[in-house]
């Protein structure tokens, strides 16, 4: 993920946009994908690093211990111009690399990516859709192949107002998700700005302003009167997302559950919601609300979309869905 000012976040998750920009540079570059692991890992499987020729990288592949060795691996792949599976840890070759958990990971060196193919990858992504790429042996030879999964970056919308709501998608923007706020208070919506949020302004409580949430979004309200709340519950449940929470007491929440059944919504819809939002509750401080809220939306999304690889090939890429979804009438 590339910063405002133009550098690169060395730990970043998605690593093919910084490939992407280097190639186009026309410098050389080695995709490094975690392609199997014996025991335990820190990183999942299909976790990448991207390594430019000069020794520059972005994304990590262990907790620290790898990521020296792997760019001199990298770059020796690229200058033998072929494709290399490596083991390290346990019974690998390298005797002078242990990995400390006494666990073995296999690493695939791609030096043969593209800006054709990555642009692919990268169109897909700013279109919020869902691509795949196999990684593995070439056509014709033996051995295991990934389908590693390329999926829309996660979207973070809070609708509400006050500190929690800015310190939430504050947090959020620091963790890799795109952020938006919607809300009728203006500190709030200038807090968020300054910090690079995208902030909108709400109107009144009869009308839910039109938002996208696709599968890849979590939706949370953060509303003290609870007034404003009501259209957009019904359209984030109207949506795909896969998280929905609204901040208030065990009591409010009862209401809030009473009010969306009695206008017909399904108790299995309803029970979509999380509230009180967050892993644990009762604390007195925003930056304690927004960590427990974002760690709750982060296990949500750790649930449903727990690989980042499958062994089959899947069927054709999966597009999230994201059309604007606007709220049902839920005034008395």
């Amino acid at each position: 993920m590339q910063r405002p000012d133009g550098s690169w976040d060395p730990f970043a998750d998605q690593v093919i946009d910084f490939a992407l920009a280097r190639l186009r540079e026309g410098k050389r570059v080695a995709i490094v994908t975690l392609f199997s692991i014996d025991g335990a890992a820190p990183r999942q499987l299909g976790a990448q690093m991207a390594v430019t020729e000069a020794g520059e990288a972005v994304g990590y592949l262990s907790g620290g211990c790898l990521e020296r060795a792997v760019i001199t691996e990298a770059i020796e792949a690229m200058e033998a111009g072929a494709n290399r599976l490596v083991r390290y840890g346990k019974d690998s070759q390298y005797l002078d690399i242990q990995l400390p958990c006494g666990s073995a990971i296999a690493l695939y060196f791609d030096v043969t990516a593209t800006i054709a193919r990555l642009e692919k990858l990268e169109q897909a992504y700013l279109a919020r859709e869902e691509s795949t790429v196999e990684i593995g042996p070439a056509p014709g030879e033996q051995g295991l192949m990934l389908t590693r999964h390329y999926r829309p970056n996660r979207r973070l919308i809070v609708a509400g107002v006050g500190p929690a709501a800015a310190q939430l998608l504050l947090l959020g923007k620091v963790s890799g998700f795109e952020t938006e706020l919607l809300s009728p208070d203006a500190p709030t919506r200038a807090a968020c700005a300054r910090d690079g949020v995208l902030a909108r302004p709400i109107h009144s409580t009869g009308h839910a302003e039109e938002f996208a949430a696709d599968a890849r979004t979590a939706f949370v309200l953060m509303f003290h009167d609870h007034e404003w709340e009501y259209e957009f519950l019904a359209a984030a449940l109207a949506s795909e997302a896969f998280y929905i929470g609204a901040q208030g007491s065990r009591m409010v929440h009862a209401a809030r559950r009473q009010r969306l059944l009695n206008a017909g919504f399904s108790a299995a819809e309803v029970a979509r919601i999380r509230g009180p939002a967050g892993l644990f509750h009762g604390t007195k401080s925003a930056h304690a609300i927004a960590v427990s809220i974002l760690a709750e939306i982060m296990e949500a999304e750790q649930r449903q979309f727990p690989s980042l690889v499958s062994l089959d090939p899947p069927p054709v890429a999966r597009r999230y869905s994201a059309a604007r979804v606007t709220a049902r009438d839920m005034r008395p």
